[in-house]
């Protein structure tokens, strides 16, 4: 099984190579076999530590040009990346990878902003406040304003504020 792995490394240089779905199973359930022959001989202990540094390179090797396929995917170039290639997981992982960029970039550039619950109030008394959207509210008695609901609430506690319900 070593000399595979290591043969698998070899070829892994540029390209993905295509490997077995179950590859890092396999892998695991050797070493757990070689693990209750463990004290019986040196070698064992050797091969083990073997396994374990193998399935982590192969691993960090596949998982880094996964890693650098999605951000060349989303950028919009050459992707350089047979998907064939790819195990069931990897393909998982390769897509999610895509989507979590490319949503992060269109928050980015296009400027999407997250939701900010509001609540219409009436005001008791004249106050200003900085608002948790970074603005400043000037608010004067018996105004009626739509505000964050973290500012309404506090308002609506302290008794500036009283909330409106609206009946639809």
């Amino acid at each position: 099984m070593i000399e595979e792995l290591l043969t698998l490394i070899e070829k892994n240089k540029s390209q993905l190579t295509k490997i077995d779905d179950d590859l890092y199973h396999k892998i695991k359930d050797r070493i757990e076999e070689l693990e209750e022959k463990k004290g019986i001989d040196e070698k064992v202990e050797d091969e083990i530590r073997t396994l374990k540094r193998l399935r982590r390179r192969i691993f960090e090797l596949r998982t880094g040009k996964i890693i650098n396929a999605a951000w060349a995917e989303v950028c919009g170039q050459e992707v350089g990346l047979n998907k064939e290639n790819l195990t069931q997981a990897e393909r998982a992982f390769f897509r999610t990878l895509v989507d979590v960029i490319s949503e992060f970039s269109r928050s980015i550039f296009e400027g999407k902003r997250e939701k900010v619950e509001r609540v219409l109030v009436r005001i008791k008394k004249d106050a200003e406040i900085l608002g948790v959207d970074g603005k400043r509210y000037k608010l004067r008695k018996e105004d009626v304003a739509t505000l964050p609901a973290e500012n309404a609430e506090v308002l609506i506690k302290s008794g500036v504020a009283e909330k409106i319900e609206v009946k639809e």
